[in-house]
């Protein structure tokens, strides 16, 4: 239609706005019953792919997430008849139809046929409503498993064979979590995070304006740091859980000397890690200040040459005489404890910074962030404390601003 859209009034817009959303989910539908009928044939395995979900991944530009959540549901109602004839009579969209097929497989063992068949009529009746939303049919389903989950084995709200964590990654490398937990894993989940995703002290009149959502997120990250500074985390592939980013030298460094030393090496503007794909450079010098590091030598092929010993970044002998120093994250007016802290390279080890004391400052999360994505600057005095200098767009004239000083501290 195109730019034919202004001959249009409001009242056909509406209506062929209406006529094409009936024909995408039909389009849909259509799409579920050849996966279908794919899952059935065993089409996709005699060319060779693991699941029709890395088949249409291949061949499309889905992300397999996606390709998951479409070939997923084509297995479920592909074992609930009652609800695929819903879904493609337009009754239900895709997550209503998932969330009452998953029910019919995993509902209560104390349900009789009869009172299953009632069950099912009930929800599908309900989700067909146009008042239904994903939370409504989500109520319902935990109504009917609380109303029949007196039987043996833990009530539905407690077992842990209904588990579920999915972790996708998105746009830019961006990470989704979804998860489905019991409630005792649920309430684990929320005793670790709460005393994280505590709103910060108000500080000079300023006051924590972080909605509970990113208070939350900042909590999770800062519990993964908690979990990995402590080493008790379990070995895969004979190591530890860590990240491994790869960069070229001339990447990571703004040495001219060193960039000249390595003329061979390629710069290609970015660093990237297995499971995050591509990150920015500011990015891996700051996760490179705190951390493990293994050098390892790559030809101009990026074929290993050498490989170097591990150097810790920061000792805890250091760490702690750094926390005597700056008494937590050292940016003006941060409240963040010292265990909460990274140690932060003031000039970058790549380009020759030292590891002491006298090139380290501690600093949180997001202030570490903040010093490696902007135009903010840490130095240290004359009487070895840091002071920041703010960026010209904060401060034209960039004067330098002291940072925290702990009591104990002359």
């Amino acid at each position: 239609m195109g730019g034919d859209l202004w001959k249009l009034n409001d009242t056909q817009l509406m209506a062929e706005t209406l006529a094409i959303s009936a024909d995408i989910h039909a389009l849909q539908v259509q799409r579920v019953d050849l996966i279908i009928a794919m899952v059935e044939r065993d089409t996709v395995k005699e060319h060779d792919y693991r699941s029709p979900a890395h088949w249409l991944a291949a061949a499309t530009h889905l992300e397999i997430g996606e390709c998951q959540r479409i070939t997923s549901l084509a297995q479920l109602l592909r074992l609930e008849p009652e609800v695929h004839a819903a879904y493609s009579a337009g009754a239900l969209d895709a997550e209503k139809a998932r969330q009452i097929a998953y029910f019919c497989q995993h509902y209560p063992t104390t349900m009789n046929p009869c009172d299953f068949t009632k069950a099912r009529t009930i929800l599908l009746d309900h989700a067909s409503q146009n008042i239904a939303t994903k939370a409504t049919v989500r109520a319902l389903i935990h109504r009917l498993e609380h109303l029949f989950g007196t039987g043996d084995g833990p009530p539905p709200g407690e077992d842990t064979d209904r588990n579920e964590l999915f972790v996708s990654t998105t746009l830019h490398g961006r990470i989704v979590i979804k998860a489905d937990l019991d409630a005792v894993t649920g309430a684990r989940l929320r005793h670790l995070l709460s005393p994280l995703a505590a709103p910060r002290p108000e500080t000079n009149g300023i006051t924590d304006d972080r909605p509970a959502s990113k208070r939350h997120a900042d909590a999770f990250a800062q519990l993964l740091h908690l979990v990995e500074t402590t080493g008790v985390v379990p070995v895969e592939g004979s190591v530890k859980p860590h990240l491994s980013i790869t960069a070229s030298i001339k990447d990571l460094t703004t040495n001219t000397a060193v960039k000249e030393l390595f003329t061979h090496s390629p710069e290609h503007g970015y660093a990237t890690e297995p499971w995050a794909g591509p990150l920015s450079l500011d990015t891996a010098r700051m996760l490179a200040c705190d951390c493990q590091i293994t050098r390892i030598l790559l030809d101009d092929h990026g074929v290993p040459l050498a490989h170097g010993r591990t150097h810790r970044s920061a000792t805890t002998a250091q760490r702690r005489a750094l926390a005597v120093r700056d008494g937590g994250c050292a940016f003006p007016g941060c409240t963040t404890p010292p265990a909460w802290a990274d140690a932060h390279h003031i000039d970058h080890w790549v380009d020759g910074g030292s590891t002491d004391l006298d090139n380290l400052v501690l600093l949180c999360g997001h202030h570490h962030r903040l010093m490696h994505h902007t135009g903010w600057d840490v130095e240290l005095t004359e009487e070895r404390r840091p002071q920041f200098i703010p960026p010209a767009s904060v401060d034209l004239f960039r004067t330098p601003i002291p940072g925290n000083r702990p009591d104990l501290v002359a």
